[in-house]
């Protein structure tokens, strides 16, 4: 069997104090990438000094300099657009990958090929400390086949592919839309969604990237928090997302898990407030979204 490949593709506006670490740490990799597409959105900071110090080492960087400030989805496409690999890793500039994470991820995609994208489990950092985010859905390495995925997305309110480890495959990607720029700081949970009910997905049980936790990301909580009525028409797109016809084979899927944020008395809202959503209404979105809104009202 032909190794597949894997391209990198990046975006970064103003993470200068953060985009060399990220970048050592995906070409320190025993599985080296084909190519790291990086779109720098008109940076106004260090960020090109640094990215083309990189560019002079590894030849396989390819920099694509957005003229303006065309927001990080635009450029997440533009990417994508560029990349001709078998699969594709979105690596956020403020984050960071582990080592072994590309050759542990790819090794169980080569086993399990009819999977749609590989995930695992990683440390959130915080100001106050690291925090492990263990996903405990096996104890070693496993693909979850389509019929088993529906099952595990019911265990939680939200999916429990968690986007910064996802290596997915480009043409699964491709097929879902791509990063859909109506859904915001969603786009991922979504395109994860779809890819995953319709190919199943492999996980390994090991902690293999860091996300850094700030105030400036996209999908921040606390920005969303702040925003709530924002995130009441994140959800609302996500559903009529759902609904368009190129979803159709999935669609069951979202109706039944309604995974469409962490705050699911949000979403539960959300759906009772609209009559042509109302086929969304599950026990699964009903049970947690009641549960979730005593436990902020310090009920349980």
């Amino acid at each position: 069997m032909k190794n597949k490949t894997l391209s990198v593709i990046m975006t970064n506006y103003n993470y200068g104090h953060y985009i060399g670490e990220a970048l050592e740490a995906i070409f320190s990799q025993s599985f080296p990438p084909t190519e790291l597409i990086l779109v720098d959105d008109s940076s106004t900071d260090n960020s090109l000094e640094i990215i083309n110090a990189f560019s002079q080492k590894h030849p396989n960087l390819k920099l694509i300099k957005n003229q303006k400030n065309m927001g990080a989805l635009y450029s997440v496409n533009l990417a994508l657009d560029q990349a001709s690999s078998d699969y594709v890793y979105a690596a956020a500039s403020d984050d960071k990958i582990l080592p072994g994470f590309f050759e542990k991820s790819m090794d169980l995609l080569q086993q399990y090929p009819q999977a749609g994208l590989c995930c695992s489990d990683l440390i959130l950092q915080r100001d106050s400390g690291n925090i492990e985010n263990k996903l405990h859905l096996k104890d070693s390495p496993a693909y979850f086949p389509p019929k088993e995925v529906l099952q595990i997305f019911l265990k939680d309110a939200l999916s429990p592919i968690i986007s910064n480890t996802v290596i997915m495959k480009r043409a699964a990607l491709l097929e879902a839309g791509k990063f859909r720029p109506e859904l915001w700081w969603a786009t991922d949970l979504f395109v994860n969604s779809v890819v995953a009910f319709r190919y199943g997905f492999c996980y390994i049980p090991q902690m293999l990237t860091v996300q850094r936790m700030h105030s400036k990301q996209l999908g921040g909580q606390s920005n969303k928090k702040k925003n709530l009525s924002l995130e009441h028409k994140v959800i609302a797109n996500l559903i009529e997302c759902a609904k368009k016809p190129e979803y159709h084979d999935v669609l069951p899927c979202f109706r039944k898990t309604a995974g469409f944020s962490e705050f699911p008395w949000e979403v539960l809202k959300v759906v009772v407030s609209n009559i042509k959503y109302w086929d969304f209404l599950s026990f699964k979105l009903i049970s947690f979204g009641w549960s979730r809104r005593y436990q902020m009202n310090g009920v349980l």
